[in-house]
């Protein structure tokens, strides 16, 4: 199946996030070499782990994450679940969501034009009660759009979306 036939067959279904631009595709092994890099934010919440996990969902994040797009392409249940797919603009590509565990885990791959991302969401509840949540993200890029991309990665999102969930389950409101 030659790439155009495979997005015809898509159907436009992420498409465009999979869609490699004619340089990305020119680049050979001896003219590009891909990074890598593994980045981990551990943060701690207030709220159980049994609160925290819903919200780790391409559907419910509307509720707590200001500007968050997604559109569903595939969940039994209408949420996150194991082999739910969906897209967002905010991280452009595929998603697919590999391991659901809950309350204790979900890992999401995240297919784009420029990267391949795993990210890993680790709940542990905390002496107290609370969560303490681990992040691991896994980058790998595929040419040197993303190889810019992990240069730029700042674990600062990770804490960022943290406080976002905590500041939700403590006041009900998104924090901007």
């Amino acid at each position: 199946m030659t790439r155009k036939e495979f997005l015809i067959f898509m159907g436009g279904v992420g498409a465009s996030a999979l869609a490699c631009s004619t340089d990305a595709l020119a680049e050979t092994p001896s003219t590009f070499r891909a990074k890598r890099a593994v980045t981990e934010y551990i943060g701690e919440l207030d709220e159980a782990p049994e609160a925290v996990f819903p919200l780790l969902c391409p559907v419910r994040e509307y509720e707590w994450l200001d500007g968050w797009k997604s559109k569903m392409v595939y969940s039994n249940s209408g949420f996150a679940e194991e082999d739910c797919i969906f897209t967002t603009p905010l991280e452009p590509g595929v998603w697919n969501t590999d391991h659901y565990e809950p309350p204790k885990r979900i890992a999401f791959t995240v297919v784009s034009s420029e990267q391949v991302n795993r990210i890993c969401l680790t709940l542990e509840r905390t002496a107290s009660g609370g969560t303490r949540l681990k992040w691991q993200r896994i980058f790998t890029s595929l040419n040197e759009a993303g190889n810019a991309k992990i240069d730029a990665w700042k674990t600062d999102t990770d804490r960022l979306l943290t406080h976002a969930i905590g500041f939700f389950l403590k006041t009900g409101k998104m924090a901007h």
